[in-house]
């Protein structure tokens, strides 16, 4: 399929764009409480039965979306 973009709202909050340009979801940056000074980030996808996925490492929220993006069972 195609692609996904973000858009930055603020630094703990992320909208995520299909390849048609239509708002499909999430991204929240939260503190990880057993972790002084880390971050997870919650990808999370409008009317998606499976609910959210916690990402620890940054550099894979792309993946993560894009995949739950490709096999999200409405879209």
């Amino acid at each position: 399929m195609g692609s996904v973009t973000f858009k930055r709202l603020t630094p703990h909050e992320s909208r995520i764009y299909d390849d048609d340009g239509d708002h499909v979801g999430d991204v929240y940056r939260q503190d990880d409480i057993l972790a002084a000074g880390r971050f997870y980030y919650i990808v999370h996808l409008f009317d998606d039965p499976r609910g959210p996925r916690r990402v620890h490492d940054r550099g894979r929220i792309r993946d993560v979306a894009q995949s739950l993006l490709d096999s999200h069972p409405l879209f």
